[in-house]
């Protein structure tokens, strides 16, 4: 999958961060795929234009808070991380040096070709778990034009903002990925 990242970045001439896929997470065998908007900062590693000192790839093992969620939740639900790979819709950063900006609908679609790539890279794939409003609002487009026969279990974005302003979400969250963890036969 980390081929792919590479031949991705050269094909994307403007200059956008693609961060790796996670060595430690499912890779091509995974069977599931968590689907969040685009990548955080914490994602872009020195290489990067932005020269941040993340770990430059996608991975719950990230030192941020929304990567901490991840970690813990898929924990608590005992949801193997090798049955699993975490992905954005949208591949490569968005946004500042000292700002993240969320995808928008041009954005969304720019990237659907990219993610259809990701899928088909995953055989065994069975669930997609789209967290947050724009990974849903992606993983339904690319749903209507490909129809991946998958389990989708939407639920919210894994932020402390999002925990914050909504105090059900951690929960929700929770029991969504008991019920892959379940379509999964991991417990």
């Amino acid at each position: 999958m980390n081929d792919w990242v590479e031949r991705l970045r050269g094909r994307l001439d403007d200059g956008e961060s693609v961060p790796w896929f996670d060595p430690a997470s499912g890779g091509v065998e995974a069977r599931s795929l968590f689907l969040l908007e685009a990548p955080g900062q914490k994602s872009m590693g020195a290489q990067a234009a932005l020269r941040r000192t993340g770990s430059g790839i996608i991975s719950i093992d990230n030192d941020d808070p929304t990567a901490q969620n991840c970690w813990v939740l898929r924990a608590e639900a005992d949801l193997p991380y090798e049955l699993s790979v975490h992905w954005n819709v949208v591949p490569w950063y968005l946004g500042t040096a000292n700002r993240i900006a969320a995808p928008g609908r041009t954005e969304i679609q720019r990237a659907a070709p990219f993610l259809h790539e990701v899928i088909s890279m995953l055989p065994a794939l069975e669930v997609v778990v789209p967290m947050g409003r724009k990974a849903q609002a992606g993983w339904a487009a690319y749903q209507e034009q490909y129809a991946p026969q998958v389990h989708t279990l939407p639920t919210w974005h894994p932020s402390p903002r999002v925990f914050a302003s909504r105090p059900a979400a951690r929960q929700e969250i929770l029991d969504t990925l008991r019920q892959a963890a379940k379509l999964l036969g991991s417990t």
